[in-house]
Formats: structure tokens, sequence, C-alpha cells
């Protein structure tokens, strides 16, 4: 085996290899900011996790959701609201009794601290109690109707789904008809 002699070492002398140069180190923060712009949005499921905003976007992706499928498949679906249970779920024109039950057994809870308050149509009576059915047709409009809503700290909402547009309409406060 063949060995290389450095020469003497001074005392105290550093060798050339001892630490980071500037660009290892800019490299190495770069590879963790990335790991972290991946990773910070996973949190936001965590317990910090604010109610409203997360009803907000599921009933948001359930409505444009059911708008997509009305006329992707050439079929009215409805979103039902169980407002007596902080439920809903989502049926076609095409299901029969047993598909629909099954459905309504699977339905989507409400958090905790929010409750279905009314479901309001134009020129119809508020429902307050018991199921509320919004429709959502094939030629891709739907139901004109407001979800009123309401925190246990007494926050009011609603959410108003307009005909022909495609976007729902998230309210800090109760409108009406």
């Amino acid at each position: 085996m063949m060995r290389f002699d450095m020469g003497p070492q001074r005392a105290g002398s550093i060798p050339d290899t001892a630490g980071f140069t500037l660009i290892e180190l800019m490299v190495v923060m770069l590879l963790i900011s990335i790991i972290l712009a991946v990773a910070i949005p996973r949190f936001d499921g965590g317990f910090l996790q604010n109610s409203r905003k997360t009803t907000t976007r599921r009933i948001i992706d359930t409505i444009k959701g059911l708008r997509s499928r009305a006329i992707g498949e050439q079929k009215t679906y409805a979103l039902i609201l169980d407002l007596s249970n902080d439920q809903y779920w989502t049926v076609n024109d095409t299901m029969d009794e047993l598909s629909m039950a099954q459905a309504a057994e699977m339905a989507s809870k409400l958090p905790d601290d929010i409750h279905f308050s009314a479901v309001i149509f134009p020129n119809q009576e508020q429902i307050r109690s018991g199921n509320a059915k919004i429709q959502f047709y094939p030629r891709g409009y739907a139901d004109h109707v407001l979800i009123h809503l309401q925190t246990d700290n007494a926050e009011r909402f609603a959410y108003l789904v307009q005909p022909l547009l495609s976007k729902l309409k998230v309210l800090d406060e109760w409108p009406s008809f």
C-alpha cells in the first residue's frame, strides 16, 4: 500500500478542506426553502384550521362539482341540505330510492360549531328545518338560492347560488331576495 506524505503540518494550521463555501450554503438554503414551500401548505388541515373556511371550501367544491357533473353527464343533480341535522349530500335524477337513501347515509356533516339556519328561494318561504333541495341542470344553470349559516359564536354568513354563474358568492351577512 502506498502512502503519500503531505509534508509537515504546522501547529494550529487549518486544512484547506475545512468549512463550506458560500455556494454550498446557498444550495442547502435553497433546498430547505423548497421543502418548506411544499410542506407548509400541508399543515393547513391541522388543528389551527378555521371551520368556516373549511366549510366554505367544501361547499364551493361540492357546488362546482355538481354543475360540472350535470353538464358532463347530462343529468339533473341536486344538493340536499338537511337543516335539522346540519348535513348535506348529492343525488341525481336517475337514482332509485335505495341509492338516494344510501347517499343520505353517506352525508357530509358540517363542523360542530357551524349550523344551517335557513335556505331561501326567490318568491318562496324560507326553509328552516327538514330538507332543502337545490338543483343543478344539464344546461349549466342552477336554482337561485341563499343558504344562511351561523356559527356557535353568532357569526352569520351566507352562500348565494346564482342560476347562470358558476362561482358561489360568499356573503358576511344574511341577505334576502
